[in-house]
Formats: structure tokens, sequence, C-alpha cells
């Protein structure tokens, strides 16, 4: 093995995935419930919803171009890293990217989710898979960095910060003024909270450092995407918080998904789509802060994370 494999360091992204065709939908359902069919009631609905946004969702092909321009940004003083992205339920598969790593020589990893806010429902549940797959692939060895929680990193709050601006900008004169502000993140389960997870300490944390930036005159805070499994899930809900602002006379709001860092149906349907619809309803006019994706703050946020910890 050469030099340049052997001072190789892997950047491992990991992401919930998504299905690129409806037709792949019930396949990609039963991977999220672990292996238990879904009722094509279910299927259906989930198969609604990606037509409605183009029939797919672009979080594979954005997660890979996102590889190429972080890989770029850490090898600006020559080929020391390699970047890649494992999806938990959908391909590509973090056991399938592990493996690829193997073959590629790496010896060291830094190993994050592309959401920001730790949560034992979510970002443990990767490292879980991404351990299991080191296992099967035979390189327990592999001396791994974990990043649990990157929430308030001074420059992914730069990069939330420029997207609000540019949202603002967009609304027009006086928006600063009007506007009613909207954070929002992925909704957990209440009973994960119950037993100590901190994602709703985690989701403060984020919040806390942009309002401190952009001092929004009016904000709120809920939580979107509940599952469709009927138990309880971390409120308020999005619909009740522009319920109350609605009460308050026709309004703009400006919803900034916080939770999130790329564009999938959480973004295009949930908020695009279903909140849109609901905000017209009651005469509020909603717009979003467009979603991090490429953003080159963004690219640059992932490699500080990373460097910072290879001290």
């Amino acid at each position: 093995m050469n030099d340049s494999s052997e001072s190789l360091t892997g950047v491992f992204l990991m992401a919930h995935g998504a299905p690129e065709s409806v037709d792949d939908i019930p396949e990609y359902l039963k991977n999220i419930r672990g292996g238990t069919e879904s009722t094509p009631e279910t299927i259906q609905i989930i198969r609604d919803r990606y037509e409605q946004i183009g029939g797919s969702s672009p979080l594979r092909e954005i997660s890979e171009k996102l590889c190429v321009q972080l890989e770029s940004f850490l090898n600006q003083q020559g080929t020391k890293f390699k970047v890649y992205c494992g999806m938990r339920n959908w391909s590509p598969y973090i056991r399938d990217e592990v493996q690829r790593m193997k073959d590629d020589g790496v010896k060291k990893v830094v190993a994050l989710c592309l959401a920001p806010q730790f949560s034992t429902w979510s970002t443990r549940l990767y490292f879980n898979v991404f351990k299991e797959a080191l296992k099967s692939c035979d390189v327990e060895s592999l001396d791994v960095r974990y990043i649990s929680s990157w929430a308030d990193h001074p420059l992914l709050i730069d990069a939330f910060e420029e997207r609000y601006r540019e949202a603002l900008e967009k609304l027009g004169q006086n928006a600063e003024e009007s506007v009613y502000t909207i954070f929002t993140a992925h909704s957990i389960p209440t009973q994960s909270i119950e037993q100590g997870d901190p994602y709703a300490e985690e989701f403060d944390k984020t919040v806390k450092k942009l309002v401190e930036r952009v001092q929004p005159k009016r904000w709120f805070k809920a939580y979107q995407s509940q599952g469709m499994i009927p138990i309880p899930w971390l409120g308020p809900t999005v619909e009740t918080v522009l319920d109350k602002i609605a009460r308050q006379g026709s309004k703009t709001v400006l919803i900034v998904p916080v939770g999130f860092v790329c564009d999938h149906v959480e973004i295009l349907f949930d908020i695009d789509i279903e909140f849109n619809k609901y905000a017209k309803e009651r005469k509020l006019s909603l717009h979003r802060t467009e979603s991090l994706n490429l953003s080159p703050t963004f690219v640059e946020a992932l490699a500080s994370v990373t460097w910072e910890n290879l001290v």
C-alpha cells in the first residue's frame, strides 16, 4: 500500500436515504420499518407525496455533490481525505460505503450524521448501523471519531444566517419588522425525550445561536413531519403555531427548517405543499429559507467539524 493511502482519512457522512422513484416506495418503507410490509394505504399516501414533488427525492443527488465539494475543500493542501455518504434506509447503504472505504485503504475516519442536532432516536441509530457495518466488513480496528452533535457550530450558524438574510431580502422592505419566523426540526416520539434524549435541548442550541445573530422580532419553535405511527410526538406542531399567528390577522410567515440541511420530502412536501396550503387557508403568506444543500459556507462548516475532530 502506498503512502498516500496510508495517510488517507475518511469522512463518512450519513443520511436517512430516500426512494429515487415511486416504484421504490414499498421496499423503502419496508427498510424503515425493519422488514415489516406497509399497508397499501400507507404506500399510497407516501406515493402521492413523492408524486407531488416530482416523483423522486433529490437527497441522493445533493449528497453525492456535497461529497465531491467537501472532498475538494478538504484536499486543498493535497489528497489526504476521501468523503463517503451512506444511507440508512436506501442506497447507497451505509454498509456498502463502509466496504468501499475499506477497499480504499482508509485507516482513520470521522463519522457524522447530516443532521446537526444529536438524538438517541436518530443519531445513535445511524452510529449503531455504522458500527455493525464496520463489524461485517471486518474493519472494527478503524480509528473512528464519532461527531455526535454540531448543533451550534459557528459556521453552521453562519450558513443558516446567510439563508435567513437572503429570504428576508426576497420578502422586500420592512420584512424584518413584519415577518413571523418559525424555526423547525423533525419531531420525534415524546417517549424518547422522557427517556433522556437531549434532542429538544439540541434544537434549542441551534435556535438560540441563530436568534442571537438574526434577532427576529417575533419567532416560534415548532416540530414537523411527525411519523405515521399513532403515538405521542414532540410538539408544538407547525400547524398549531400557524393557527396562533393567524389569530393575530393576515401575516407573512418565514419557516426556517434548522433541523434539516438539504431538500427532501420533509422540505419539498411537508413545508412547500402541506404547510403552504394550511397557511393559505388561514390567510397567511408562507415562505421558507432555502435549504443549505451545497452552500459554500455549509461545506466549510463540515470541513471545520472534520478538522476539529482530528486534532
